[in-house]
């Protein structure tokens, strides 16, 4: 089916232009005349992105359902402005078994909401040094990590490299010594980045840096990236946002100010790659016990907003590009752009309302989010996918 997005300003990573947006069959491309059956979709003025893509994110399902699941995970994303989602392997059962991958690919798609991608265990089953459930990996895999847990074991690290090389796979690295993280947690990032970041330059192994919270461990980045390695990189929302605040439990820690102004000066130079959520959801009881983490796919884009191009640091445009052109790069996927042959994943932004983010207008099954009753900016109105509308603002999901 055709259709027009007409009366919009749109922005990627490139340009800020008015203009229509011709789709047929879900993909962008090149103008055409409409007909009797052509769709005029109005934008009513409003901002249209190319939908965010997400890095780094928690859906608990299989085995934590009560905090979130594939359907409760799915319609937050998409009231963040989101129809692309990278799914931890942290779960119960762990995902380190074909069928268990097998299982979330299969249900996310018979969802129909948003794209789900899902990473699958470095080690069996977050073990030391089991690396047997590697021999025998699903279609349609790209990325391993032990998300929660770094890899210790140097020489497992090294074995999996050299079988993720085989097999075309990339890493997506949680960066913590956990003998050192008992004593200090800064070290523990740096040490094992600068580890890892080695092991991607000698190696030629494509590694990504998730949640990177130190000044240490951007500058072992930057370094690396400078040499040549292959290395990519995403900072969260909430890093770039806090600082110096002990009492918000998130796992790597609110650092110093001076990290955040090295996480922010990094973005503004270019070395970060990704803004990625972390969305990790829980219940107000393992809060209150100190259990680690937030939900923040539904905020991301306005304290993203707020936090880098209201203040000035970088534009527009590279927040898209940051949000969706480049992660979407990485999971291999034909969106991120504006572009002809590009799928019609578009977000539409009313860029100037401020807003309060209220708990009863949250949709994750969690509610335990840093910005509740805070006033943000860059309200999410409408998400298209493959040019089909799966979240209004009014009419909530669909």
């Amino acid at each position: 089916m055709k259709k027009i997005f007409t009366n919009l300003v749109a922005v990627d990573d490139i340009k800020i232009s008015r203009r229509n947006i011709f789709v047929e069959d879900g993909f962008i491309t090149k103008e055409f005349e409409k007909d009797e059956e052509t769709e005029i979709i109005d934008c009513n003025g409003l901002i249209l992105v190319p939908s965010f893509v997400d890095m780094h994110t928690h859906f608990r399902d299989p085995g934590f359902t009560y905090k979130e699941d594939l359907k409760t995970g799915s319609m937050t994303a998409l009231k963040g402005g989101y129809t692309t989602v990278n799914l931890m392997p942290n779960t119960n059962p762990i995902v380190s078994s074909k069928e268990v991958y097998q299982d979330i690919i299969k249900r996310g798609k018979d969802l129909d909401l948003i794209d789900i991608k899902q990473v699958y265990s470095i080690t069996k089953d977050f073990k030391t040094d089991d690396l047997s459930h590697l021999k025998d990996l699903p279609e349609g895999l790209l990325f391993l990590s032990n998300d929660g847990k770094g890899v210790d074991d140097d020489f497992s690290m090294y074995q999996a490299i050299k079988i993720a090389k085989e097999n075309n796979l990339k890493f997506t690295l949680h960066e913590e010594c956990k003998e050192i993280s008992k004593h200090d947690y800064e070290i523990a990032e740096d040490l094992m980045t600068l580890r890892d970041c080695y092991f991607s330059y000698k190696m030629d192994v494509p590694i990504h840096f998730s949640h990177v919270s130190t000044k240490g461990a951007i500058e072992a980045i930057r370094y690396f990236k400078d040499l040549g390695a292959n290395i990519t990189c995403e900072v969260t929302p909430h890093h770039i946002y806090f600082s110096d605040r002990d009492d918000l439990k998130v796992n790597p820690p609110i650092r110093k100010e001076k990290d955040k102004k090295a996480l922010l000066d990094m973005i503004k130079k270019g070395y970060v790659d990704c803004i990625a959520t972390d969305h990790a959801p829980h219940t107000k009881e393992e809060k209150e016990d100190g259990k680690p983490g937030f939900i923040g796919l539904e905020t991301a884009f306005s304290t993203s907003y707020m936090s880098l191009v209201k203040t000035g640091i970088i534009s527009l445009n590279d927040l898209i590009r940051l949000m969706s052109t480049n992660p979407s790069k990485l999971l291999e996927i034909k969106k991120g752009k504006i572009k002809e042959g590009y799928e019609a994943d578009f977000t539409l932004i009313d860029l100037d309302k401020i807003y309060e983010y209220k708990e009863e207008n949250i949709l994750s099954k969690s509610k335990n989010s840093l910005f509740l009753n805070q006033k943000l900016q860059g309200e999410i109105v409408r998400v298209y996918k493959k040019g089909i509308l799966k979240y209004d603002l009014n009419g909530k999901t669909l």
